[in-house]
């Protein structure tokens, strides 16, 4: 299920992240569309939809079968990453990602809440740093893939394929990655809906956006802590994302293909490997006796993180920076299974993918929205020039990362005091 859960998730990020690879040639082939464009195909359409269908799904995962939930979402998505590639205007491309976020919406609370019932506290954030490697290991793949495919097919006559016609370099990449889910989804029902276990589990009727708010409001002290440092972290990290290929090519005057194969190994390996370490170091520490130990892991690879990351954007040397990005990529893979992890700590069963919903409403929405559209801003109209993301992103990453750091700090205390509250969790049966 793990496997499945992270091939699924990894697809997801491909289908979401492909286009970081192809805005030079986007932008060309639309028209000459401007970086703030661009960034709002990225961003804007992907995740208004996203996040406007994330809670009632999530209601239906906390309420019916979780693996058909994320079955019908694999499906949705994987058409959508396809049908994109027929997209010959900015506003035809635009709807087509709007397609994709509601398709991939189903995906994040449905395999929250399934994992939290297969594995036990210990084991749980082990699990979770497994699944929540996929955005590198999907990086790792559209870089690999997608950079080199498409130089090869810029230097090729445009594509004929049957029923899309004549086509793009990006149109055929985006068919290419997208038909492949539809497989996925089938292949998702060979995995069984786990047993629903620990408090609440027995509430069919689930719990109502009155209760969610109640909740949420009484743990509201911890609750901000974590969704404001993960906004930074998520805003920090999908902007670099976004923009590395870009930057390595304006600034560095590297093709999409070297950078596209060096970084893609380096999200491949290295940002797997953060993710999947943190996970189990942070299972160990709750095994010893540390519950809030998530957010202590979480803390202390943003303090590791945050100087490199502002000092990465600004050197000269091409082949030093690419050096550096090893470590950020590294400690990048720390934080995301650890949210989850401390999400599952401190909801009951019917809540845990509502949870995941409202995490995801207050943190992804924004990441997403912003991450790809602040640093095409920042490059249009604060600094007025393209080559200037180098300055974008050491300016952006040393503001997100101290406020970060400072709200990791102080929800330690919080966390266990949730946690505490979670073991005490009762409910009246209706």
């Amino acid at each position: 299920m793990v496997f499945l859960l992270t091939i699924a998730a990894t697809l997801s990020f491909i289908d979401r992240q492909i286009l970081n690879v192809m805005i030079g040639p986007i932008k060309r082939d639309l028209g000459g569309l401007s970086d703030t464009e661009i960034s709002l195909i990225i961003g804007l359409a992907f995740s208004t939809v996203y996040s406007l269908t994330t809670l009632p799904l999530a209601r239906i995962a906390d309420r019916y079968s979780r693996r058909n939930v994320i079955a019908a979402g694999i499906f949705s998505w994987s058409l959508m990453t396809a049908l994109a590639g027929m997209a010959n205007s900015f506003w035809q491309l635009f709807t087509a990602r709007m397609g994709v976020g509601i398709g991939e919406a189903s995906l994040g609370p449905a395999s929250t809440s399934m994992l939290a019932d297969y594995f036990d506290e210990h084991r749980l954030p082990f699990a979770y740093g497994i699944v929540a490697s996929a955005p590198f290991i999907g990086t790792g793949l559209a870089n690999i893939v997608g950079g080199p495919l498409i130089d090869y097919l810029e230097a090729q006559p445009k594509v004929i394929l049957p029923f899309f016609g004549e086509m793009f370099s990006w149109q055929t990449v985006l068919v290419t990655v997208g038909l492949p889910g539809i497989l996925l989804a089938a292949v998702m029902f060979t995995i069984k809906e786990p047993k629903r276990v620990g408090v609440s589990a027995e509430k069919d009727e689930g719990f109502s956006y009155k209760e969610l708010w109640e909740f949420c409001l009484s743990r509201k002290k911890f609750l901000s802590f974590l969704f404001v440092a993960y906004l930074c972290l998520s805003v920090q990290g999908f902007a670099f994302l976004t923009w590395i290929v870009e930057f390595f090519v304006r600034t560095h005057g590297w093709t999409r293909t070297e950078i596209g194969l060096s970084y893609g190994f380096i999200a491949l390996f290295f940002g797997t490997g953060g993710s999947v370490l943190a996970g189990y170091f942070a299972g160990y520490l709750v095994a010893k006796g540390s519950p809030n130990a998530p957010m202590r892991v979480c803390f202390w690879g943003t303090v590791g993180l945050a100087p490199l990351a502002i000092l990465m954007p600004l050197l000269d040397n091409a082949h030093l920076a690419l050096a550096i990005v090893v470590p950020i990529t590294f400690f990048m893979g720390v934080p995301p299974g650890l949210s989850n992890a401390a999400l599952q700590a401190i909801s009951p069963n019917r809540l845990r993918g509502q949870m995941i919903a409202v995490y995801l409403i207050c943190v992804s929405f924004l990441s997403y929205l912003f991450a790809p559209l602040i640093i095409g801003l920042m490059n249009d109209y604060v600094f007025g020039r393209e080559d200037a993301i180098n300055l974008s992103l050491s300016s952006l990453a040393a503001v997100n990362y101290a406020i970060a750091i400072a709200c990791l700090f102080f929800s330690f205390k919080p966390m266990d005091q949730a946690i505490k509250m979670a073991k005490e969790f009762t409910y009246t049966s209706s």
